[in-house]
């Protein structure tokens, strides 16, 4: 059904349609009585339910008249249609925070767009709670933000609509301190025979995880020509911030990728699901291990942690542990510094010695 939306503007009082209906894209249009609004909706739900609906044919950049954008939510379609798909490799992702954002302030003119407008929807995000009765977690906040931000930004410099992005006086969210839960020896082994016992597939996931510290889409997606046997390395590329490395794969664990993969005859993706063209879902599965063996606050992300945890522990430094788990920044990498200070200890230790006469 509808959604019928009051929006107020310099002109007056706005009534915004919004039409979601699952098989088709999302509607909006403005009227200034909510009468007409709601017999346009109508007009155009009936339509839907009887097959007779034809969507507009999407406008391109070459035959666009930009001067007809007027109202924010005419600016993210635009966005979301001609320009998120090929800037963005998973862009449907993102359709629910333009969503978000057109019933927040789709009905306000670009013109009159302002930094407290955004400021207060910042606000509602961070009261509003989710199906599950869960306030938003402060990146997902941020994401929002960086989604509309980027939309804005088109708007400022390609379009020229705007002289400059409102979204730039809004401050993003301080990130809370990342998570530290790694599994301890006796953890680590009950999980791995679990794991081992409920199939070869979940065993050999999670020895790949746990011994490169990749994430878990990165494993999931591994084919055989991701692994070099000779070489012993096992490489991810294209990951999630840009970048592609390679991790040091001990043999033992490459001969069972081997014997896996001839057994069940895989020739493309290594965890291969049972229908066609498909992966196995291992996250459920893995979660349910995790559950029946009753390991508290652990989740499969924290497979990364135990890795770059026990790197710092053994010797690696934040360099180190930055370059296995391929990210661009340490800033994210110094939650580990902590368990490197026994490494940076020793090397106090020796430099005092060749510097420092004896007291």
């Amino acid at each position: 059904m509808a959604t019928i939306k009051k929006c107020y503007t310099k002109k007056g009082i706005r009534y915004q349609a919004i039409i979601r209906k699952k098989g088709y894209k999302h509607i909006y249009k403005t009227f200034t009585k909510r009468r007409h609004a709601e017999k346009w909706a109508m007009s155009i739900e009936v339509e839907m339910e009887n097959g007779t609906y034809v969507e507009p044919i999407q406008i391109s950049n070459d035959n666009i008249n930009h001067e007809k954008i007027e109202y924010v939510h005419e600016l993210i379609d635009y966005f979301r249609v001609n320009v998120s798909p090929n800037q963005y490799a998973d862009s449907k992702k993102y359709n629910c925070m333009y969503d978000w954002w057109i019933e927040k302030i789709g009905c306000i003119k670009l013109s009159n767009l302002k930094a407290s407008d955004l400021s207060m929807c910042k606000q509602y995000l961070l009261a509003e709670k989710l199906k599950s009765g869960k306030p938003r977690k402060a990146n997902t906040i941020n994401k929002y933000l960086m989604c509309l931000s980027a939309v804005l930004t088109y708007a400022r410099d390609e379009l020229e609509l705007i002289e400059y992005n409102p979204m730039s006086k809004v401050k993003i969210i301080p990130k809370p301190e990342g998570r530290k839960r790694f599994l301890s020896e006796d953890e680590l082994k009950i999980f791995l025979e679990a794991c081992k016992n409920h199939s070869d597939m979940v065993y050999l996931f999670v020895l790949i995880a746990l011994s490169t510290g990749a994430r878990y889409d990165e494993v999931h997606q591994l084919k055989i020509e991701n692994i070099d046997y000779a070489n012993e390395r096992v490489y991810y590329l294209d990951t999630k911030n840009g970048t592609s490395r390679g991790v040091h794969l001990e043999v033992n664990i490459l001969n069972f990728i081997k014997e896996y993969c001839e057994v069940n005859n895989i020739d493309s993706y290594i965890f291969k699901g049972k229908r066609r063209n498909s992966l196995a879902f291992i996250r459920g599965t893995l979660y349910k291990i995790i559950r029946d063996i009753g390991l508290k606050d652990f989740t499969i992300h924290d497979t990364r942690h135990t890795f770059a945890s026990y790197s710092a522990m053994n010797g690696a430094t934040l360099l180190d542990i930055a370059e296995l788990l391929g990210q661009k920044s340490l800033t994210v990498t110094r939650r580990y510094s902590h368990l490197t200070q026994k490494h940076t200890d020793a090397i106090v230790k020796k430099v005092v010695k060749k510097i420092i006469p004896e007291v």
